[in-house]
């Protein structure tokens, strides 16, 4: 498959591919907690799948807002990030969705926490959203890594970049 290079792409599970914009990298990146006085920041994974061959792409993100609560070691995602999925699914002509769940966590690889899982299971769960999954993004320190969740309740990591 020819990608252009303004995307990276990471293969799942299934043997679709999961495509970043090189823009979402970067925005990602920038809230790395490299230091001790950053505090988490999370959103909203936002883009489109394509139903001729399953992939998904993800080329936005909600970032944090004022109405969030950021601490060093929790992040808070206010209810402000449904509205702003829901402009850019109506900007989009219903074309943008909900793709997956993004936070950072201050270490240097990884893990979800407990509030992370049951925050996972809570979107699973309750959440209106298109395919069978979710992917759920932690940017570390040094690794970032993905989990997609089923609707089963079932997590599997499926990415760990370096």
């Amino acid at each position: 498959m020819y990608v252009p290079s303004k995307y990276i792409v990471y293969l799942d599970t299934f043997s679709s591919h999961i495509i970043f914009t090189k823009e979402v990298i970067k925005q990602l990146f920038k809230y790395r907690q490299k230091d001790k006085f950053m505090t988490e920041a999370g959103g909203y994974l936002i883009g489109r799948h394509l139903l001729q061959t399953n992939d998904r792409v993800i080329d936005q993100i909600s970032t944090p807002t004022c109405i969030d609560k950021r601490f060093h070691s929790k992040f808070y995602r206010s209810n402000i990030h449904n509205y702003i999925l829901f402009n850019k699914w109506l900007i989009s002509e219903k074309t943008q969705t909900l793709i997956g769940l993004w936070h950072t966590h201050p270490e240097a690889s990884p893990s979800p926490s407990y509030i992370d899982k049951q925050d996972w299971l809570n979107a699973i769960n309750s959440g209106d959203f298109i395919g069978k999954s979710l992917l759920f993004l932690i940017v570390g320190q040094e690794e970032t890594r993905i989990w997609e969740g089923f609707r089963s309740g079932y997590f599997n990591e499926i990415y760990i970049e370096r």
